[in-house]
């Protein structure tokens, strides 16, 4: 082989990855470009003909020096020099998806490709996309949106301005484009089934056992909180569907397949449950029920069944095991959507002239009990996702919708539990929280003192009436109206932190606004409180192969409730943080904060320790949960290590600070409750130690 036809291109061209003609001593491109062409070594078994070809390119070079027409070819101002990297990286995105490059397997390049279709239905087809700026810093998914003041992003950068030049925990991952696909999508696309035959859905459904077990599942742990279906009707139909398949619509389809990806997925999060032991996956029957929709003009005349369906797959959404702060986002307009379905198909009007299909006094309640459990989910998502509160029109929810068609008003709680028994008091709710969140309004800290007053009031009464001893006559009674209550206080406990959100970020607030400074404390360690013990719950079974049906709703709600508790959290970080940064002889003496000694800081990051134990367990089922994992791991670091430094950890507990002006509280006995006194509000309040809030000892009304 002549050296002419040399397998090997120059250095300069390698480097540069383009074409090589071979040619000795230089090729055309360097000596075009002015470059000083090289060769690199051949090996030891080729060492015979090197002294020939050292002879040629040194003949060569001399030759070539020696051309003025080559000469003429090179740039006036040369400057021979080789590439200080021999390799470059290519700046080029592969084609293929990321499943099919790493199993090297041939990808057709669709969207998803047909080999992740066949193996998982498309949902970890994603493709790389093109660092078109590798410079620039990628912006952390929770600021890709736009969140209002009640949501938690608020709260960090307060945390990061307060820090400074302190290490603060990632808020990003290299992965974190690849964390949703269309396939996550409630309106998405839904890989193989988006054109499949009735006759394949309903090969989805599981034997007939299966799907008994699994709509007992959903029965006993999401229905008694949502109020979604009516139970008598659902029984009714399911027969026929035993009976006849055929005869039941697409709509109704959908509205089963979404009853079993719930209870599927209440089987498989269960402490000692396995996902595969059943041979079904929720993933697979929620797309089923996607498929199932779609068959419908839901968006043009909507059901019944189709509102039914919309809402399920929503709470499905809310309890995934791998949830993420952009599904949750987008959760918040597809709440909206099934609210005006519902205005659409007339659930909020009263009057039956105008809708004879619910003449009936049967019907009408079933009319009221979707409505309010559509209105509820809506506000609830809003919260959860921090987003802007958008009441409905008043006459949307003027009437009490529970006295109609009923010569006595509904009072028992085992008939109207969550969230019906929140529908006539919801236009005070959105009239607080709209003026509370309201970006031209700002209310006076005494205004916001009455409505603290308000909302713990009907706290009180609810806890009354769901924690009755008449209740205790029979156990399941007893479980389900522990967890109604559980609902009912995290809802309260979350409105309540969204109207302080304004007044408790103030700098000083401890002393200018009090109410709003510990009333915010108190929700957050309260809502700490229910999420261990709900985990706890959770994992309380008897038997390792068996978990109860008070272990499945307790994992459930933990689940349902994330964003509150991770909210919670923060909150928490962020009170312990301003009172780090402010003058240590201004948080101890000057009685203001809760950095003191003694045991109510030991007792808050006792707390903060455990929180994250729980998010340590799931830190790998996503990106928004490892992100949520190492900034909770931060910040307890963080106050750890201020705490050894303060040297204020081994005394005893000085009390809690006064909430008034200058005042200090008197100091009560270690195991004693310590009051203060508050001057500021006016009337004055009674607050309880930190303790005595975690072990949830009743906390005076302010």
């Amino acid at each position: 082989m002549s050296d002419a036809a040399s397998a090997h291109a120059c250095v300069p061209c390698r480097a540069a990855k383009v074409g090589c003609d071979k040619s000795r001593p230089q090729c055309m491109r360097c000596l075009r470009r002015g470059l000083d062409c090289c060769y690199a070594p051949k090996t030891a078994s080729l060492g015979r003909k090197a002294g020939h070809r050292a002879t040629v390119s040194s003949t060569g070079s001399q030759s070539i020096n020696h051309s003025p027409h080559l000469e003429s070819l090179l740039p006036e101002t040369h400057e021979s020099k080789l590439p200080t990297n021999l390799v470059q990286k290519r700046n080029r995105v592969p084609k293929a998806c990321r499943r099919c490059r790493q199993l090297k397997i041939k990808c057709d390049r669709q969207q998803p490709c047909s080999r992740c279709i066949k193996a998982n239905g498309g949902r970890d087809c994603h493709y790389p996309r093109p660092s078109t700026e590798p410079d620039k810093e990628s912006v952390p998914l929770w600021k890709q949106t736009f969140h209002s003041g009640i949501h938690w992003s608020g709260l960090v950068q307060n945390i990061q301005s307060l820090l400074k030049h302190r290490r603060w925990a990632e808020n990003q991952e290299d992965g974190q484009h690849i964390t949703f696909s269309s396939v996550d999508n409630i309106f998405g696309n839904i890989g193989p089934l988006s054109n499949a035959p009735r006759r394949t859905l309903l090969s989805y459904i599981p034997p007939r056992d299966v799907v008994e077990s699994l709509i007992a599942h959903y029965l006993d742990s999401v229905e008694p909180f949502h109020q979604i279906i009516h139970l008598p009707t659902f029984e009714e139909e399911l027969e026929v569907f035993w009976s006849k398949p055929g005869t039941v619509g697409d709509g109704w389809l959908a509205q089963l397949f979404a009853i079993l990806a719930l209870g599927c997925q209440l089987h498989c999060i269960s402490a000692s449950a396995n996902s595969n032991d059943m041979g079904i996956s929720p993933g697979r029957l929620f797309e089923a029920a996607q498929a199932c929709l779609q068959r419908t003009p839901f968006m043009i005349r909507p059901q019944l069944t189709s509102i039914r369906a919309l809402c399920l797959f929503v709470i499905f959404k809310q309890t995934k095991v791998m949830m993420t702060c952009v599904e949750c986002d987008a959760l918040w307009p597809a709440t909206g959507l099934i609210v005006r379905h519902a205005v659409l198909l007339g659930l909020h009007s009263t009057d039956s002239a105008q809708h004879p299909q619910f003449e009936s006094s049967e019907t009408t309640s079933i009319r009221n009990r979707l409505w309010a459990a559509v209105i509820l989910l809506d506000l609830r998502q809003s919260l959860a996702a921090g987003m802007p509160i958008i009441p409905p029109s008043r006459d949307l929810i003027a009437e009490p919708l529970f006295t109609i068609h009923q010569q006595n008003p509904a009072t028992d709680s085992k008939d109207l539990a969550f969230p019906l028994v929140l529908y006539d008091i919801l236009p005070q709710v959105f009239r607080i929280l709209e003026l509370a969140t309201s970006p031209q309004v700002t209310l006076a800290y005494s205004q916001v003192a009455s409505y603290d007053r308000q909302i713990r009031a009907l706290l009180k009464y609810h806890e009354t009436s769901f924690l009755a001893p008449g209740h205790e006559d029979e156990k399941d009674v007893d479980i389900n109206a522990r967890f109604q209550w559980t609902m009912t206080n995290v809802f309260f406990r979350r409105v309540l932190l969204a109207l302080h959100s304004r007044l408790y970020q103030e700098p000083n607030a401890a002393t200018r606004y009090p109410v709003s400074y510990w009333s915010s404390l108190e929700c957050s360690i309260v809502l700490l409180s229910t999420q261990r013990e709900l985990w706890d719950t959770s994992s309380s079974s008897p038997s390792p192969s068996v978990s109860t049906p008070e272990a499945k709703t307790a994992a459930f709600i933990a689940r349902l409730f994330i964003q509150e508790f991770f909210l919670a959290v923060v909150t928490i970080c962020f009170h312990l943080v301003q009172e780090q940064e402010q003058s240590p002889l201004v948080s101890v003496t000057g009685g203001n904060g809760l950095w003191c000694e003694g045991h109510a800081r030991r007792t808050i990051l006792e707390l903060l320790r455990s929180c994250r134990d729980i998010w340590g367990l799931e830190k790998g089922t996503s990106v928004c949960h490892g992100r949520s994992f190492r900034m909770i791991d931060s910040m307890v670091r963080f106050l750890e290590e201020s705490r050894s430094g303060s040297g204020l950890g081994s005394g005893s507990c000085s009390g809690l600070g006064s909430r008034g002006s200058g005042s200090v509280c008197e100091d009560g006995e270690d195991d004693g409750v310590e009051v203060g006194r508050c001057t500021c509000a006016g009337d004055g309040c009674e607050v309880f130690s930190l303790e005595q809030w975690v072990d949830g000892v009743e906390l005076a009304e302010y």
